[in-house]
């Protein structure tokens, strides 16, 4: 594959950009990030995903922090799900509806700490929409955009979760489905999240960006005899698709 150093103008570049070029990457704009399309091919790199496990960088999606006593309360004002129902370390899909009955985005929130702090997950291409919709339909929660905090790894196939319990310990298998849970890579601060948008198992991991080329770099090597491969954008495309997960601006929009 051709490749390149040298991201568009005004095209931000995640944590992990130099990773994806020396893996020989072909790197694309997507939502104004500089990110990888494919490595060895679109149907390698999703039968991998389907067969084995694969690593995606997902760092481009948005994290915005809701915390206060009226977190929870701006969560049920903004959101269509029952954001009431999520305990410690739980996770919910969820949307975020507009005046005019169409979707601004489609989220995750987790909860960190019922009625205190969550996370919202927002996608890329919406994150500064989504965060301007929040502030000005908020009731009294202290919101703060943490996008350039984190980066997100996202981590799936059939031996998922085995690659994650070697880097994070055996609690990860114990893990359900839409759950979160706090930890640490070195001493960089990490949340292992059961969420995903191929179908399989995995988790996506939430990173401090300085510690995210480390942790890219660990799992590939941990996961070489779990025949591990880099993701590209295209393969994550294939494979929500072929699960019949929306994706913002294709099925489901504004209107």
């Amino acid at each position: 594959m051709s490749t390149s150093s040298e991201a568009p103008a005004a095209v931000q570049k995640t944590p992990l950009a130099e990773e994806h070029i020396a893996l020989g990457a072909r790197m694309v704009e997507f939502a104004g990030w500089y990110m990888p399309i494919q490595y060895k091919g679109l149907r390698e790199e999703h039968d991998c995903v389907r067969k084995h496990v694969g690593l995606f960088d997902v760092s481009h999606m948005g994290e915005v922090r809701f915390k206060g006593p009226n977190a929870l309360k701006s969560l049920e004002w903004l959101t269509t799900n029952d954001v009431s129902k999520l305990e410690n370390n739980q996770a919910q899909y969820s949307l975020l509806p507009n005046d005019q009955g169409g979707l601004v985005d489609d989220i995750i929130v987790y909860c960190l700490e019922k009625n205190q702090d969550y996370l919202v997950c927002v996608n890329a291409a919406n994150k500064d929409k989504d965060l301007a919709w929040m502030i000005k339909h908020n009731q009294g929660a202290d919101i703060t955009d943490q996008s350039a905090q984190w980066a997100q790894i996202a981590v799936q196939g059939p031996s998922a979760l085995a690659l994650l319990e070697k880097i994070f310990g055996a609690h990860i298998k114990e893990m359900n489905s839409f759950e979160i849970w706090p930890t640490t890579f070195g001493k960089a601060q990490a949340m292992v999240a059961t969420t995903g948008y191929t179908g399989e198992k995995g988790a996506e991991v939430f990173i401090e960006a300085s510690a995210a080329a480390a942790l890219w770099k660990k799992l590939l090597e941990e996961g070489q005899p779990l025949q591990v491969q880099a993701i590209g954008l295209g393969a994550r495309d294939t494979l929500r698709t072929e699960m019949k997960y929306s994706l913002y601006g294709h099925e489901i929009d504004d209107t």
